[in-house]
């Protein structure tokens, strides 16, 4: 696959990326990097630096976090193991990178809230630490479901139809929909989720609409009314990638999904990698959106294909890294390194070719994915083993075996509690 170099569009916004001059491929050692959030997405990247040769280190150093496991886990120097995660801030920043000893590094975020630090802090300065992120501009088109929205309609790119709401006096009726229903959709979705524990909320009629939203509003959130695309999992596409400093795409890798849990608004459990050509259209959208907004660095856009009109919907980008980076990576899609090398200066080659019809797994979620398959007779458990043995998997794999072995443990001993406790009761 050859890069392509997005149109530029009206959207400027001042450099987010600190970038240095083409530095020796033989110093890559001199140059840690900065994780900045653990978790699944953690993991997958630490992960990734790590067989690439390249040392990393970990912030914050949650006490229950599955990259605590990792082999190649380290806290970034001057931090220790803390039970809570601390809010994210730019002084708070600033304080870690500056009492962790390091006199450069290459910082990476895999959340939200630290990509947007990430970017402020290196429009300030960019000396020491460098990384490739999008413009502050670009992320708050982007992570902003509103402005998003706004930007989509702008563009005339297929998407769902989308209402804007601030007050009840924005739903006097639910808007005419084919198969399927109307929901609420978070602006912020990480801050929405830690709320509502939720990704999106169900409504069936307009006064329903205005109850959910009151509760949103009461918690200092706003929404956008949209429709679902109706269709089965199946129709979910996500295309990840990488783009230069340059503003040149240099990969572009096509999942589908197979499974998701919990349904409608739950994560894929499920996926399997697809040729570029199955995804023609949604390609073609995403292009124009990342050029716009002059985009650069690691990102996952999601896609519905809808039957109705066989347009491929752009749902969201994610301008981070994302839970199955590590499923990219092994298919030959290092995106990590890309980004690495990226902010070293160093060229960055356009991806030719990566796995296809491999498959991933996340066992925990897609047991229970596969549960009303089996109870309907649309699937079996032992063709689930079988797939279960041929896919990559984001927690467990040879090379890093104890994440792996110590969630199936937790949750074996989670499941032997509940049913003992059942027992008893």
């Amino acid at each position: 696959m050859e890069g392509h170099a997005p149109a530029r569009g009206q959207l400027r916004g001042t450099a987010a990326a600190a970038v240095l001059p083409e530095v020796s491929r033989g110093a890559t050692g001199d140059w840690p990097v900065v994780i900045l959030s653990g978790g699944v997405t953690g993991l997958g990247v630490l992960r990734a630096f790590s067989r690439a040769g390249i040392r990393a280190y970990v912030y914050p150093a949650l006490e229950d976090d599955v990259v605590r496991r990792s082999r190649w886990f380290a806290p970034l120097p001057g931090t220790g193991v803390v039970e809570k995660s601390p809010t994210p801030s730019l002084p708070l920043l600033e304080r870690i990178l500056a009492e962790s000893g390091l006199e450069r590094a290459c910082l990476c975020a895999c959340g939200d809230d630290w990509n947007r630090l990430v970017a402020e802090y290196l429009e300030r300065r960019g000396d020491r630490f460098v990384s490739v992120v999008p413009p502050l501009a670009a992320l708050g088109m982007l992570q902003n479901k509103g402005q998003f929205a706004l930007l989509l309609q702008r563009l005339g790119v297929p998407m769902p139809k989308t209402r804007l709401i601030s007050c009840a006096a924005d739903i006097p009726e639910l808007p005419e929909s084919d198969e399927t229903f109307f929901f609420l959709k978070p602006t912020d979705s990480q801050s929405f989720l830690e709320r509502f524990g939720t990704k999106g909320m169900r409504v069936r009629t307009a006064e329903d609409a205005r109850l959910r939203l009151a509760e949103v509003t009461a918690a200092g959130m706003s929404v956008v009314l949209q429709e679902y695309i109706p269709g089965p999992f199946s129709d979910h596409y996500f295309i990840d990638g990488y783009v230069d400093r340059h503003g040149t795409i240099r990969a572009l890798f096509p999942r589908r999904r197979l499974r998701i849990y919990p349904p409608d608004f739950g994560n894929s459990t499920s996926m399997v990698s697809v040729p570029l050509g199955e995804v023609t259209g949604a390609v073609d959208t995403l292009k124009r959106v990342l050029g716009q907004v002059s985009y650069r660095g690691i990102f996952s856009a999601e896609f519905k294909r809808d039957a109705r009109d066989g347009l491929f919907k752009l749902l969201e980008v994610n301008a981070r890294p994302w839970w199955f980076i590590d499923f990219a990576v092994r298919c030959g899609v290092d995106v990590c390194r890309m980004a690495y090398d990226d902010a070293l200066g160093r060229p960055v080659p356009s991806l030719e070719t990566y796995r296809v019809g491999a498959t991933c797994i996340y066992p925990y979620y897609d047991f229970f994915a596969m549960r009303p398959l089996v109870r309907s007779g649309r699937a079996g458990w032992g063709r689930w083993v079988s797939e279960l043995s041929r896919a990559l998997q984001p927690i467990a794999c040879w090379d890093d075996p104890v994440p792996g072995v110590v969630g199936l443990t937790q949750v074996l001993f989670g499941a032997v509690a509940h049913h003992v406790t059942r027992r008893r009761a």
